[in-house]
Order: structure tokens, then C-alpha cells, then sequence
């Protein structure tokens, strides 16, 4: 499996998100160390579209040496996994989509496989060199020899062979269990979906009994039926209680009303056209017999041919669209007449109530002259006052004889002062200015 450096995953990040190298490699840091301090403080980090950091701790266990036989301890350790997400698991899966998965039976020794593998990515690894700054200043160290027996040797041998099997048996059997797991959940899922779909059936069986038991109508039940329906009374006891949506009872509510409403509404417009139906008929037979009296009895006239028929059958459609008309003309024409009246007595209505306003303001107008007629130079002036004309605000310095030679004109002010009652204004005082009316002369 190739391992990549910080500086490789730097690179990569840098070539692909346009960031310079330097940055790449700092947020590869800074993302690990967040998810270091989340797994030494929840123990597991999950990265969305990544996947899954878990760390599982090992227990202690004993082990046997092969050779001596003798026990030993294997210390517990904190296990790091990594569980990636299903979209991470798709990208990389992908290329080997058409692969068959072929389960491998205990015992099979991959050796082989490994050293296979193994010797290709020496081969391909590149060499490294390695510089040593201070080589020439530094002396070279005698070589020392050292002498390992072959037995050593053998026991290292076989330990290394003994770990290489745990390592194989512990992927095997992580193997085994990540493959029980997925297939534990898909027949969970599968149960899931089984268990909704067998409860969408149900409700919508329910809804269906639901809505024949409100359309149906009820039957009058023999004795057997009365028997029957005990039976399904008990039965359904036992079952569950059905519960009727709201809005199906609503919606049936509302169907019956308007099957109601249009019944009554047929049967009264039923009831119109056969009672217009009949006065139609009562007139024609009216207006058979008034010429009846009149007229002699003749002798029995010949049976009716199809084309005297319809000539008399148009003749009385005729006079019946006449006499309507006439009917519709006479009461627009009472309608114009009643129009007309009301009219004429709004038109009255308001005349006296303008006459009556002149009078109220010509007896006014008499009275506020005769109360203004105590100063002599109104009672023996050409004007006389009828009321008030406007209300004026007087100004800095402005005099009553300034303020009516203004709006009157000039010698008007005996006027103003007489309507005021006053001959000095202040500023800032309101003043009346009068309404005259040329007094008519005597004859």
C-alpha cells in the first residue's frame, strides 16, 4: 500500500484547489490536529463526505512462544479505524465495480501474494539519497561485528511469521464482520421498507372501507342481516376501531348539501314553469271563448290539416308575444309616471326649502341692519350691512381706516367700526370685514 508524505498531500491539495504549497500544507496540519484533539476528547470524528475516525482500545492478551513454549503478554493498545462515507466508498470502489467478490476459506497463506507485490514497489520506489552536511569533518566509525546465533535469528523469524498470521486473521476477520454488518443492515432496511409498505396498504384499506361505509347507503336488515351484523359487531370489536378523516366527513357533508340544494332549487323552478305554463293556457282558453259568445254556433268544422295547424299554433304564439309586450309597455310606463311624480315633488320640496332659506335670510339681513342703523353715519349711508364678508388679522402699524380702505375703499370705515363696535385695533386683533348691499332707493 503507498504511503503519501505531508508534503505529497500538500502538492495534491495545492495542484487542485489553486492554493500555494505552503498553505496546502498548513491546513493539512491544522486539519489533523482538530481531528487529533477530537479523538483524544470524544474517542471518534466524523468528517462529512470523508468518513469516520474511530479509536478502539485493545485489551490485553497472552500469547504462547512457539519454540520455548514459554507465555508472554501482548499489551493493550488503542486502535486507530477509519470507516469512509458512502460517496468517498463509491469514487474509489468505482474502478472495480465489475470485480465479484470471492470469499476465501481459512488457512489460505498469502505469502506469496505479498512478497510479489512486495518486490514490484521496491523496484519501482525511487532511491533515496541521503546528504550528510558535516561527512568530510567527521571520521568514519570502525565497523563493528556482530555476532547473532541462528537461533535468535529462528525465534525472530517466527515471531515476525506468528504476528504476519494475527495481522491476516484479524483482517479476516474484520473482513467477515464488516461484510455481517452490511448485510444486517440491508435486511433491516428491507424490513423497514416491508413494515411501510404493509402499513400504506393498511391505511389506504382503511380509507377505503372509510368511504364505502359514508357512501353506501343503509338497507333495512332482515333477521339473518341483524344476525350477521352481531357477528361483525363482535369481530370488529376485536379488531381495531376504524377512524374516518376529517376532511372525508366534511367532504361528504358538503356533496349531500349541494345535492339538497339542488333538488330544492329544481323543484321550485318546477314549480314556476308549471304554474306559468297553466295561466298561459287559461288566457288562450279565455281568448278562445270571448269571440265564442259573440259568434253563432256553426256546424262542426273539418279535422285540422299539419298546415292549418302550425298557422294557428303561430297565430296564438303571436297574440301571446303581444299581449306580453303590451304587459312589459304598461309597466315601464307606470314606472316613468311614478319617476316622473317623484320628481316633480323633489323639484317642489326643494323650491319651497329655498324660499324659505331667503326668507330666513332677508329677515337676518333686517335685523343686523336695524341693529347697525343706531350709528347715523350707517343709517344715513348708501350701504347697507348684511353680514360678515371675511376675517382679517391686523398688522404692525395697520389702522381700522387703512384695513377698510383696503377691502371697501376709501370713507368705508364707519362700516367696520359699526360691525367691530370698536375704533382702535391693536396689532395681532381680528377684524370683521362687512357684507353691503346697496340700500334701493324710495320712490
Amino acid at each position: 500500500m503507498s504511503k503519501f508524505s505531508l508534503n505529497t498531500l500538500g502538492k495534491l491539495l495545492a495542484d487542485k484547489s489553486g492554493l500555494s504549497q505552503v498553505e496546502a500544507e498548513l491546513f493539512i496540519r491544522k486539519m489533523f490536529d482538530v481531528c487529533n484533539q477530537g479523538l483524544d476528547a470524544d474517542k471518534q470524528v466524523k468528517i462529512k463526505w470523508l468518513g469516520t475516525f474511530k479509536v478502539q482500545a485493545t485489551k490485553d492478551r497472552e500469547s504462547i512462544n512457539v519454540n520455548t513454549g514459554e507465555r508472554f503478554t501482548i499489551e493493550g493498545r488503542d486502535k486507530l479505524t477509519f470507516t469512509p462515507d458512502n460517496i468517498l466508498k463509491e469514487i474509489v470502489n468505482k474502478p472495480f465495480a465489475q470485480f465479484e467478490t470471492v470469499v476465501v476459506n481459512d488457512g489460505v497463506d498469502f505469502d506469496e501474494i505479498d512478497e510479489k507485490f512486495g518486490e514490484e514497489q521496491t523496484e519501482d520506489a525511487p532511491e533515496q539519497v541521503i546528504d550528510f552536511l558535516d561527512e568530510e569533518k567527521t571520521a568514519t566509525p570502525n565497523p563493528e561485528v556482530v555476532v547473532i546465533e541462528s537461533e535468535k535469528e529462528k525465534e525472530d523469524e517466527q515471531a515476525k511469521q506468528i504476528a504476519i498470521e494475527q495481522a491476516k486473521l484479524e483482517r479476516l476477520k474484520q473482513a467477515q464482520l464488516e461484510q455481517e454488518r452490511i448485510q444486517k443492515e440491508k435486511q433491516e432496511q428491507e424490513r423497514l421498507e416491508q413494515e411501510r409498505l404493509e402499513q400504506e396498504k393498511l391505511e389506504l384499506a382503511q380509507q377505503q372501507q372509510a368511504l364505502k361505509a359514508v357512501v353506501e347507503p343503509a338497507v333495512p336488515a332482515s333477521d339473518e342481516s341483524e344476525e350477521e351484523e352481531e357477528e361483525e359487531e363482535e369481530e370488529s370489536s376485536n379488531s381495531h376501531h376504524i377512524v374516518i378523516p376529517r376532511y372525508l366527513v366534511v367532504a361528504v357533508c358538503l356533496i349531500v348539501v349541494a345535492l339538497i340544494g339542488g333538488m330544492g332549487w329544481f323543484a321550485f323552478n318546477y314549480g314556476q314553469m308549471t304554474a306559468q305554463r297553466d295561466h298561459l293556457a287559461m288566457q288562450l282558453n279565455q281568448y278562445h271563448q270571448a269571440p265564442a259568445k259573440k259568434v253563432p254556433a256553426k256546424p262542426a268544422a273539418a279535422p285540422l290539416s299539419q298546415e292549418q295547424k302550425l298557422r294557428q299554433k303561430a297565430m296564438e304564439d303571436s297574440i301571446r308575444m303581444a299581449k306580453t309586450a303590451e304587459a312589459v309597455k304598461l309597466a315601464e310606463n307606470s314606472d316613468e309616471e311614478s319617476a316622473n311624480a317623484e320628481k316633480a315633488k323633489q323639484a317642489e320640496a326643494k323650491a319651497k326649502a329655498e324660499a324659505k332659506d331667503k326668507a330666513e335670510e332677508k329677515a337676518a339681513s333686517k335685523i343686523a341692519s336695524s341693529q347697525y342703523d343706531k350709528d347715523a353715519r350707517v343709517r344715513t349711508g348708501a350701504y347697507r350691512i348684511i353680514g360678515v364678508a371675511q376675517t382679517v388679522t391686523v398688522g404692525a402699524g395697520q389702522t381700522l381706516e387703512q384695513i377698510s380702505t383696503r377691502y371697501l375703499g376709501s370713507g368705508m370705515e364707519c362700516y367696520v367700526e359699526a360691525l367691530n363696535g370698536t375704533s382702535t385695533v391693536k396689532a395681532g386683533q381680528k377684524i370683521k370685514i362687512p357684507k353691503l348691499e346697496l340700500k334701493k332707493k324710495k320712490k
